[in-house]
């Protein structure tokens, strides 16, 4: 394993806060399970999943668990840094060249994130999910925008989607009816990407690979780049993470692509989910089953626990202004990511700096 990977204190405290707050349902932050080395780094030209397991990772789902709440905690798998994809092409949005995966790399690659699903279940997770969305690898492969392979891997719906039934047909081998589910973009706001008319054909194909659920996101880096007027919602970091989320209208707006979905699995609706009686409305028509939250329950931890037992608003008090991102990505005063926070309930200055770096295109 790389020696900086260990679980900490601060991580497993966040998440116990999470399940003493009254969530259902934990999905982690990323766990990558395949990367090239970085720029700056040495060492091999690229790492497994045995390079990079988390040492500790037990821990989590134990805190998760120890919380008494019957909170369950599904670890979610991706790959990480990796300037390769299924087809050569310069990114829009940093300039890097990123080259055609081969069938032998796309074989690598898929054998760890079996690897990670089969860890997973060793250390006490109730499932995983594969990370589908907002650019990543398996997400480039799900979009014709990203995907102009011509092989077994691209083409089709079914072709896009073969990584991802391939990944979970041989993990099923292994660890049997152990969840797995799949989050994937409804939208990639981008002309010849996944949109609103394309997207239930490549769910229907991912169900039919074995995913146990289908949470709906969207947006891929690129599309920031277009202006605010074509996409809709402004084009700061990150691309799935609206902000001036002020107006009811404005929120759950991945909405009308998870409910134009009529599945025999669990559609799960993320992005903007602010308001419990909007939320209630949806789930009420019948088309989504779960609702996950990420920016209101940095605010709020126990924002389930507050809106089941009616007490205060019925809005979560996020005010969707992205500054739990800048310590993720910029992590000012040290090395590593700081374990994100909500930067505007507790610190002021940083906030300002934050907004700052939001509303410069710094980020890019």
């Amino acid at each position: 394993m790389l020696g900086s990977r260990q679980m900490v204190p601060e991580v497993l405290d966040l998440y116990r806060r999470q399940a003493e707050g009254g969530v259902g349902l934990i999905i982690t932050g990323g766990l990558p399970v395949y990367r090239e080395r970085f720029p700056e780094e040495s060492g091999p030209e690229a790492y497994d999943y045995e390079d990079l397991r988390v040492a500790g990772l037990e821990q989590l789902a134990a805190v998760v668990h120890g919380a008494g709440t019957g909170c369950r905690v599904v670890a979610q798998l991706e790959a990480g840094f990796l300037l390769a994809g299924p087809s050569e092409r310069v990114s829009p949005w940093d300039g890097q060249v990123v080259r055609a995966l081969t069938a032998a790399e796309i074989g690598r690659i898929a054998d760890n994130f079996i690897a990670g699903i089969v860890h997973m279940r060793e250390a006490g997770f109730d499932g995983v999910q594969l990370h589908a969305a907002h650019g990543g690898l398996l997400s480039t492969f799900f979009s014709p925008y990203t995907n102009r392979r011509t092989d077994a891997y691209g083409g089709s719906p079914h072709n896009r989607a073969r990584i991802v039934r391939e990944i979970v047909a041989r993990a099923r081998e292994r660890v049997g009816s152990f969840p797995i589910l799949v989050k994937m973009n409804g939208t990639d706001y981008l002309p010849g990407g996944i949109d609103l008319d394309s997207f239930p054909e490549l769910a229907r194909e991912v169900r039919d690979a074995g995913a146990d659920a289908i949470e709906v996101s969207g947006g891929m880096w690129d599309c920031l780049l277009r202006p605010e007027e074509e996409l809709g919602f402004r084009p700061v970091p990150s691309p799935e993470a609206h902000t001036r989320l002020g107006r009811p209208e404005r929120q759950s707006y991945f909405a009308p692509y998870a409910e134009q979905l009529d599945l025999d699995i669990p559609i799960i609706l993320v992005g903007g989910n602010r308001d419990v009686e909007r939320l209630e409305e949806i789930v009420g028509r019948g088309r989504v089953q779960l609702v996950a939250l990420c920016r209101p329950l940095l605010r709020e931890p126990d924002l389930p626990r507050r809106w089941r037992e009616g007490r205060g608003s019925r809005t979560a008090a996020c005010i969707s202004c992205n500054a739990c991102l800048y310590a993720m990505y910029v992590h000012p005063g040290r090395p590593e990511p700081a374990v994100v926070s909500c930067i505007y309930q507790q610190d002021k200055e940083l906030y300002r700096q934050a907004q700052r770096w939001l509303g410069s295109g710094s980020a890019r």
